[in-house]
């Protein structure tokens, strides 16, 4: 595996959102349609998620004067999961682990044990999402589904944080609040988008 570069991200959770741009004025590089189930702390803003059966983690790195995010993959491993694994997970959470009784857990056992802890959050996710270049930034609009609500949102992501400032701008979201998945979850849950 490479060098992970970390990027920076502007995202924005809304029952629609139109842009300043038309899209299909750029090239679409990716349309991809996935389940998928986020498992949030309650403790914490990390990003774990479970798709394509594989724990998918990112780790918030920092936030600029912009408000820009800059995320960094810090994990990502197939089902059936190591204990050692699960326990890098828990401390993703900053929650203390359970007693792992086994040495390997399937998907479906490390959803049982974390329906038992109070300070996580489960959501099953369906996505539609289109991704384009434009002026060589990754720019996603998609639908997403979740308890059973659907919404839309929109990102610019791009390891120069003044790239997604500049396509941010371009698209008319420059202004609003910069809504990354575990906020807008947590608000949907809480019923506050």
């Amino acid at each position: 595996m490479g060098e992970i570069i970390p990027r920076w991200e502007w995202r924005t959770f809304a029952k629609d959102i139109k842009l300043a741009i038309n899209l299909d004025d750029y090239e679409k590089t990716r349309h991809v349609e996935s389940k998928e189930m986020y498992v949030l702390s309650k403790v914490v803003d990390e990003n774990p998620k479970v798709r394509d059966n594989k724990m998918d983690v990112k780790s918030l790195q920092q936030v600029n004067l912009d408000g820009l995010e800059q995320w960094k993959p810090i994990l990502k491993v197939a089902f059936p999961l190591p204990k050692e694994k699960l326990l890098e997970v828990y401390k993703v959470f900053r929650l203390a682990p359970p007693e792992f009784e086994k040495d390997v857990y399937t998907f479906e056992e490390f959803v049982e044990i974390a329906k038992k802890n109070p300070r996580i959050m489960l959501f099953e996710v369906e996505k539609t999402r289109d991704l384009y270049d434009v002026d060589t930034c990754i720019v996603e609009y998609a639908t997403v589904k979740v308890d059973g609500k659907e919404y839309k949102t929109a990102a610019a992501e791009d390891p120069d944080p003044e790239k997604v400032k500049r396509i941010v701008k371009k698209m008319g979201l420059w202004g609003g609040e910069n809504i990354n998945y575990v906020k807008a979850l947590k608000r949907i849950r809480e019923g506050k988008l």
